[in-house]
């Protein structure tokens, strides 16, 4: 069948095609986005035609079937690639391959997303009783944590509850072992796994602190960590209906009408430049330079903090938390502290907001005026979370339901994921990394003792030395995280080839009637 024939099959009507969300989670310069826009854009054209009875001239169709694809590229367009490079170029292809006479320049900022698709947190949980476990098999980590999509309620127990009898004593306590704690408020073995022969000869001393840290951070949960987990859990809740609430304000204040063939467009004009849209993204949304950050700043931290625990330098061990302090320094991140105040004539007053920090803060009242996130001075007065941004930033840690938070509320996932996923497997080869400074090790085949003998002389360059392991922490962090049974349950006990990867991230992501189509190696079947 053509193409058009092959979408008639799948729509009630024209218009239902313009509902449809696409994500390529890979996107590079948008290729599959561009081609997918092409394919729905004739569709609608020629379905809305049949619907009307009206035919669009030979001279108009052109202008016509590209405004049909600024609007598709406008509205239901995501994407994301690790290179930043590739994000600039796919904005400028998206609009290359839709841009008309008289039409506006579309703006992508809370579409197409730098970040990696395959390394973040998420909206799943662990029950209380399993943190707590000591059995094998029943630890959290062990098994697959249960997900809350979006407009879901986690399980939760009162804790302010009274009990009088032992009856609802045991009652209470059961609630609370039915109580769900989000995962990334939670340790694993897979944190600071770093096995290699090699890198233990080299820093023997930090390796051992990081295999006695991780053994205490993924210990069972005490009762007063557990108040401190259900407590966060419940913040971390209003923080992503006010995460919802901020990306619709954003839509709204960022939006440009377009009204296409056959269908005139509701959607109140914006009236902003790109630089203006610019601007209210980078300070109202992300909340750059703010002094309080709003709930996307709040939550990107607390997250990106979680994945830094898999990829620590192993020269930092001595920065990383115990659980207390973990659990502090999220709450610092997520919950606040009291309002800085300055001190006049005897009174006390708050900082004056920003125009943006006061949209902000009005976007979660829920923690009123005198709680403030002031993220910058948190990274200066921090060394340790300090770190953890800055393993973050290198490491561009991507997710997905903060993102897109308001799709997922409103149409549990995406309509269509498609792309052609790198296919690499992700595995330590000192040998490349050694040949940037010394080629001889790529163009001669060293035997086990010259390569160890090699290696010593290489290594004791600084420079040498840094690279070296800030590969290595990076690859292993990688493995280790993508190998987790709590992170790809689904592919538990195979090799990390990251073209697999994407298969159950788009199963996860997709809506419930949503469909993903990768070009992929056959091996996948195994």
């Amino acid at each position: 069948r053509n193409k058009v024939g092959i979408y008639t099959l799948f729509f009630k009507s024209a218009d239902d095609i313009l509902t449809l969300t696409i994500c390529e989670p890979a996107m590079g310069s948008a290729a599959f986005l561009n081609e997918a826009i092409n394919q729905l854009a004739e569709a609608y054209i020629s379905r809305k035609e049949q619907e009307t009875g009206e035919i669009i001239s030979y001279e108009k169709r052109f202008n016509e079937l590209q405004k049909v694809k600024m609007y598709i590229a406008d509205r239901n367009v995501y994407g994301i690639d690790l290179n930043p490079v590739a994000v600039e170029l796919a904005e400028v292809s998206l609009w290359l391959n839709t841009i008309y006479e008289g039409g506006f320049v579309p703006w992508f900022g809370t579409q197409l997303v730098n970040g990696n698709s395959l390394i973040g947190a998420r909206r799943q949980v662990y029950s209380v009783a399993n943190i707590q476990a000591t059995s094998k098999n029943l630890r959290w980590y062990e098994m697959e944590p249960d997900r809350v999509p979006l407009g879901k309620k986690r399980k939760k127990a009162n804790l302010n509850a009274k009990t009088k009898t032992t009856e609802q004593a045991v009652e209470q306590r059961k609630k609370i072992s039915e109580s769900q704690v989000y995962h990334f408020l939670l340790g694993d073995p897979g944190m600071c796994s770093y096995s290699d022969k090699v890198i233990k000869s080299l820093e023997p001393d930090n390796i051992k602190k990081m295999v006695k840290w991780n053994k205490a951070f993924i210990a069972p949960v005490s009762d007063d960590d557990v108040v401190s987990l259900l407590r966060l859990s419940a913040t971390i809740d209003d923080l992503w209906e006010a995460q919802i609430k901020l990306r619709k304000q954003i839509n709204q204040k960022t939006r440009d009408a377009l009204s296409i063939f056959g269908h005139t467009d509701d959607v109140e004009d914006s009236h902003t430049t790109i630089r203006q849209k610019d601007k209210i993204y980078s300070e109202l949304y992300k909340s750059e330079h703010m002094r309080n950050a709003g709930p996307y700043a709040r939550l990107k931290f607390a997250m990106d903090y979680w994945c830094a625990l898999w990829f620590w330098p192993i020269d930092k061990a001595d920065l990383l938390p115990t659980r207390s302090e973990f659990l502090f320094d999220m709450s610092l991140i997520l919950e606040g502290t009291m309002s800085a105040v300055n001190v006049e004539a005897g009174q006390t007053s708050f900082f004056e907001a920003t125009e943006m920090e006061q949209l902000s803060m009005d976007i979660i009242d829920t923690y009123g005026t005198d709680t403030v996130v002031d993220i910058p001075r948190l990274r200066k007065e921090n060394p340790r979370l300090d770190l953890a941004a800055r393993i973050a930033e290198q490491n561009k840690f991507m997710h997905w339901e903060l993102e897109f938070a308001d799709l997922f509320a409103e149409r549990g996932g995406f309509d269509l994921i498609i792309g052609n996923p790198p296919w690499i497997k992700m595995t330590w080869n000192e040998q490349s990394v050694l040949s940037d400074k010394h080629p001889m090790f790529a163009v001669k085949k060293l035997t086990a003792a010259e390569t160890s003998r090699h290696r010593t002389d290489a290594l004791k360059n600084r420079e040498t030395y840094a690279l070296y392991f800030e590969e290595f922490e990076s690859m292993s962090g990688t493995q280790s995280f993508l190998n987790a049974g709590q992170n790809y349950y689904e592919l538990k006990g195979q090799q990390t080839n990251l073209f697999k990867c994407f298969l159950p991230q788009a199963w996860r992501y997709c809506g419930s009637q949503g469909v993903s189509a990768f070009v992929h190696p056959d091996g996948v079947f195994d």
